[in-house]
């Protein structure tokens, strides 16, 4: 099949490429830069119309009670409700644990690599941030919105936290539907153009996210000198692999194994389009204000020292995650810090083998940094004056 027979979005710069590197998949990467999320928008349409306060609260009842405790729920709520009930056969749980207890040991390392890695990767395609510059969900309450994406983050990657009435499925399951709310106000704006930018917050895009949180974490640890068993690895993508089984990515273009999560990464970067102003605007307010002052928030006495630090330190780490190309598009600043994973890496590695040999160090590294997680948070949390976790229990601005 030909790239023009494909009849991408306007938004794919170069399919002809990607075709011929990835053949089939790309041609799925394409058809999916055009779908929504079907359960999801019919969830959000019932909702709507019963009124949204109260069908969220019917929602949120099905999440913590299971849907047979909600009094008239709709069809729609009962065709969500049983994919979330019906765990897919290929769920490993003691591969889900394996991955949970791996990731939650470096909360560190992966917020500065969400922060210096994978949020500035993706924003360099300034169509996929379309639905952001449209909404300005992450610039005019930016840290807000980081403080959401981190509650939802460590609820679900905690151990136990896939379990059906753990408070990551909650979470991820009110995620997906805060995407069919941004979808649905989009369409009821407009004007958007599918022919040119694909569907709103299609499932292309929300594959690709599934890279920022698994895949491009891992490679960022791994150049600080953090390293991983190919067990624990596989661990991670088969957690994030449920995360998106939760999120609603369509099981065609969700990736299964840390080969097919790299192959879409390199399909979202091969078509990408060029960055958009208000790419560079997320970027800069990720890089100047929400990363240091989140930075500060875990560093007690040393906030000060920290928030400043941070600024430099983000640029520097952000290009050398991303590269000099996307840098330079995206206007990152070139620093010092860029040396500082090769000069990290070695003791790291070091230290790691120690922790791995010592009976129970492990453990006693992941209960730390549970505790950390949970005590950043809260920091955060008092810094920015809120009480919700997710945008849909928040009270009107």
């Amino acid at each position: 099949m030909s790239a023009a027979s494909v009849l991408p979005p306007a938004r794919v710069a170069t399919p002809e490429i990607a075709l011929a590197r990835h053949g089939e998949r790309a041609r799925l990467f394409f058809d999916a830069l055009t779908w929504g999320d079907p359960v999801a928008d019919a969830v959000v349409a019932d909702v709507v119309a019963l009124g949204r306060g109260r069908g969220m609260r019917m929602v949120r009842q099905g999440l913590a009670a299971g849907i047979e405790s909600v009094e008239e729920a709709p069809e729609s709520f009962l065709k969500l409700f049983a994919e979330i009930d019906t765990v897919p056969e290929w769920v490993d749980r003691e591969l889900l644990e394996i991955g949970s207890r791996s990731y939650c040991r470096h909360p560190l390392p992966i917020l500065l690599a969400l922060g210096t890695a994978s949020l500035v990767g993706s924003y360099v395609n300034g169509a996929a941030v379309e639905p952001l510059a449209r909404t300005r969900r992450f610039t005019d309450q930016g840290a807000v919105r980081a403080f959401e994406t981190g509650s939802w983050l460590w609820a679900a990657a905690r151990p136990g936290g896939l379990e059906r009435f753990a408070p990551g499925v909650s979470a991820t399951v009110r995620v997906r539907l805060i995407h069919a709310f941004v979808r649905h106000q989009i369409l009821a704006t407009g004007p958007w153009d599918d022919r040119e930018l694909g569907h709103p917050v299609n499932q292309a895009d929300s594959a690709y996210t599934l890279i920022e949180f698994s895949l491009i974490p891992l490679r960022v640890m791994r150049r600080f000198g953090i390293r991983h068993t190919e067990r624990e690895r596989a661990g991670i993508f088969h957690l994030f692999r449920y995360v998106g089984y939760l999120m609603g990515v369509d099981e065609r273009i969700l990736p299964h194994t840390e080969r097919e999560f790299a192959e879409l990464e390199e399909i979202y970067h091969l078509t990408g389009a060029e960055p958009s102003d208000y790419s560079r605007e997320l970027v800069h307010e990720l890089l100047n204000t929400i990363m240091p002052d989140s930075l500060a928030d875990q560093a007690g006495r040393l906030a000060p020292l920290v928030r400043r630090l941070a600024r430099p330190m983000g640029h520097g780490l952000a290009r050398t995650f991303v590269g000099d190309p996307i840098a330079d598009r995206l206007a990152v600043e070139r620093n010092a810090w860029t040396r500082l994973p090769a000069l990290l890496a070695p003791p790291v590695t070091v230290l790691g083998a120690l922790q791995r040999a010592i009976p129970g160090e492990l453990d006693r590294k992941l209960r730390r940094a549970l505790t950390f997680i949970d005590t950043s948070t809260a920091a955060s949390a008092r810094r920015l004056g809120i009480s919700h976790d997710l945008v849909d229990t928040a009270p009107p601005p």
